[in-house]
């Protein structure tokens, strides 16, 4: 009975894990409004058969107002990085190509960037392409209401002095919800169990 609750506790919560690394993201998921060169993430799992072979991504065009900006891009000897820049050479987009990455993986490429003075969840638009010539586009407003299928990646900016865990700790937070909705839902049906059995 115990390996059995135990299993089920793991199982529900690695649901919510899956769930929370399901789509294209920004790591860390929080940050403090207006920080000066931050390492960021961006992390795409495969989730079709074809290889991923590209990734882009736009910033929001409110952060330039705001201070927000790219101000490097990781070097990777096995991706070709292209980067387009607006009028001031301010960076709108980094598109990532030249190389696959096979179904049962993801790709990560870091960036650094100073964040802008905003508040609340910023969203980064992202476009995913497969060598089957497929491309999904990671840009469904969050904010609307509901569940979406393709949600934009989502960074919540905050001020200085207010916790702002990393992404690990929002995924650690989300497999201890999913594990502890499992164990109450376990004691729940054992309970039922027990009682049909000596009524």
């Amino acid at each position: 009975m115990r390996l059995r609750f135990y299993g089920c506790l793991l199982a529900v919560g690695s649901f919510f894990m899956v769930q929370a690394l399901a789509h294209v993201g920004l790591l860390p998921r929080r940050g403090v409004s207006g920080t000066h060169h931050v390492a960021f993430s961006v992390r795409a799992p495969v989730e079709k058969d074809s290889p991923t072979v590209e990734l882009k991504i736009e910033i929001p065009s409110e952060w330039k107002e705001a201070g927000g900006q790219v101000d490097r891009v990781e070097y990777n000897p096995n991706w070709q990085i292209e980067i387009e820049r607006d009028q001031d050479e301010w960076i709108k987009t980094v598109r990532w190509y030249g190389n696959e990455a096979p179904d049962y993986s993801f790709i990560q490429f870091g960036l650094i960037i100073t964040l802008p003075e905003l508040e609340g969840v910023q969203q980064i638009k992202a476009w995913q392409k497969y060598s089957d010539g497929s491309v999904v586009a990671w840009i469904e407003d969050r904010s609307e209401g509901g569940t979406v299928e393709n949600p934009a990646a989502a960074l919540t900016l905050h001020e200085g002095g207010e916790g702002g865990g990393s992404g690990f700790l929002s995924l650690g937070l989300s497999g201890l919800i999913g594990g502890l909705l499992g164990a109450g839902l376990i004691m729940v049906a054992g309970r039922n169990g027990k009682n049909n059995r000596e009524s």
